[in-house]
C-alpha cells in the first residue's frame, strides 16, 4: 500500500529563477501531481480554486506575495489550504498556514529531503518536540468537534503540564507507546480530550476538546480524466443518499488503484476531504478476502475484478463492514466499508516523507 497525504501541490513563480527551482523541484518529486502557474492577473481566482478544494498552495516567491494574495480565502485552520513559501533560490520552504490539519509542515519536511532547503517549521509543538493534538487526530482519522479545544489542550502541554484523554470502550488502542504529556482516565468528567462515537450536543461542548472517530473508507475508480467536482458531486449525493452520510464528517480515507495515482480529480477530492489517498496494487486488492461483485471487463483493464469494493475494504482494515456494495454513474465507480474506530497511533510530531 501506498499512503499519500500530499498527491497534488500548486506551485506559482513570477521569475526565470523562480520557475527554474520550479522545474527542478517537480522533477525531483514526480509523485505529486504538480500544477504550475504563472499569470498574475488571474492569480486571485487561482487561488480560491485551491482553497476551495483544499489544496496545497507554494509559492516561489517573496513572503509578502503570497500572504496578501490568500488573506481573503483564509477562513478556518480545520479546513483552510496548507500554503509555503520558498525563495526563488532554494534555501529555505516555510510553511505558513495549516502547519498540522492541512500537513504544510510535512510537505515542507518533503521538499526539503527532496532539495536540501532548510525547512523553517515555527508550530510551537513541533518547535519544542510535544505532543500536537490536531496532529494526533488527523493521524488517526478522528474528526475534530470543536476547534476552540485545541488551543487549552495545546497550552498546558507547551506549560509543561499533562492532559488527561478519555477514550470510549468501543475504540481499541493499539498502541502502547502513551506519551508523557498525556494521562488516561475512565471519568468522562474530567478529561481534557474525549474520544467518541457519540456525536455531541453543541451546549456540551465548552472547554472539553472532542475527537469522534471518522468510519467510512470510500473506495473509487473513474474513467480517465473526471473532474474533481464531477467526483466529488457524484460521492456527495450518493452517501447522502444511501448512507445519510457528510462527507468532510465521516470520511476516513479515499483508495483505489495504483492506476489510478496520478489521476487529478481524485488527488484533489483527498485534499478536500482532508483525508490520506490510498493506493493499492492489483495483487493487492486480489488479496481481499470478502464477497465482492465481479467484472471481466474490469479485470482486463485493470488486472483486478474489482476495484471499489476491493479497495475499500483494504483501507478499512480487519473485520471490517461493506456498508454500500459498488456504485456506478457517470464513468465514476464508488463502494463503501465500515471500519472498527482505533487509535492506531500516539505518534504524531510532524514531518516525514509521504
Amino acid at each position: 500500500m501506498k499512503r499519500k497525504t500530499v498527491s497534488i501541490i500548486k506551485a506559482c513563480y513570477f521569475t526565470e529563477k523562480a520557475k527554474a527551482l520550479y522545474e527542478r523541484l517537480s522533477s525531483s518529486l514526480p509523485d505529486i501531481i504538480w500544477l504550475s502557474f504563472e499569470n498574475k492577473d488571474e492569480l486571485d481566482q487561482w487561488t480560491k480554486d485551491a482553497f476551495e478544494k483544499s489544496v496545497p498552495l507554494l509559492f516561489i516567491s517573496a513572503a509578502g506575495i503570497a500572504t496578501r494574495t490568500i488573506s481573503p480565502f483564509v477562513k478556518d485552520k480545520l479546513t483552510d489550504s496548507p500554503v509555503l513559501v520558498m525563495d526563488e533560490e532554494g534555501k529555505f520552504i516555510i510553511p505558513i498556514l495549516s502547519g498540522h490539519l492541512g500537513n504544510a509542515n510535512q510537505i515542507a519536511e518533503i521538499i526539503s529531503s527532496a532539495t536540501g532547503a532548510q525547512a523553517v517549521i515555527t508550530t510551537a509543538t513541533d518547535v519544542n518536540g510535544r505532543f500536537s493534538v490536531d496532529n494526533f487526530a488527523k493521524a488517526n482519522g478522528f474528526r475534530i468537534v470543536n476547534r476552540n479545544g485545541i488551543k487549552k489542550v495545546s497550552a498546558r502541554i507547551l506549560s509543561g503540564e499533562k492532559i488527561t484523554v478519555y477514550v470510549e470502550d468501543s475504540i481499541s488502542i493499539n498502541d502502547s507507546n502513551i506519551p508523557e504529556e498525556i494521562t488516561l482516565t475512565k471519568e468522562v468528567s474530567s478529561a481534557d480530550v474525549v474520544i467518541t462515537t457519540e456525536e455531541i450536543p453543541a451546549a456540551e461542548l465548552k472547554d472539553t476538546l472532542y475527537l469522534v472517530p471518522k468510519k467510512y473508507c470510500l473506495g473509487m475508480g473513474c474513467k480517465k480524466g473526471k473532474s474533481f467536482e464531477e467526483i466529488k458531486n457524484f460521492a456527495e449525493e450518493i452517501l447522502k443518499e444511501k448512507l445519510d452520510c457528510e462527507l468532510q464528517k465521516e470520511v476516513h480515507s479515499l483508495s483505489s488503484i495504483d492506476l489510478k495515482e496520478m489521476e487529478t480529480g481524485l488527488a484533489a477530492f483527498s485534499h478536500y476531504l482532508h483525508v490520506p489517498f490510498e493506493i493499492f496494487s492489483a495483487e493487492e486488492l486480489m488479496s481481499v478476502k470478502g464477497d465482492f461483485s465481479e467484472s471481466d471487463f474490469v479485470k482486463e483493464t485493470t488486472g483486478v475484478s474489482n476495484v471499489c469494493e476491493r479497495s475499500a475494504a483494504l483501507s478499512a482494515g480487519k473485520n471490517y463492514r461493506l456498508a454500500l456494495n459498488k456504485t456506478s454513474g457517470n464513468g465514476i465507480t464508488l463502494s463503501v466499508a465500515e471500519k472498527i474506530p482505533e487509535i492506531k497511533t500516539w505518534d504524531c510530531i510532524s514531518g516525514g516523507k509521504q
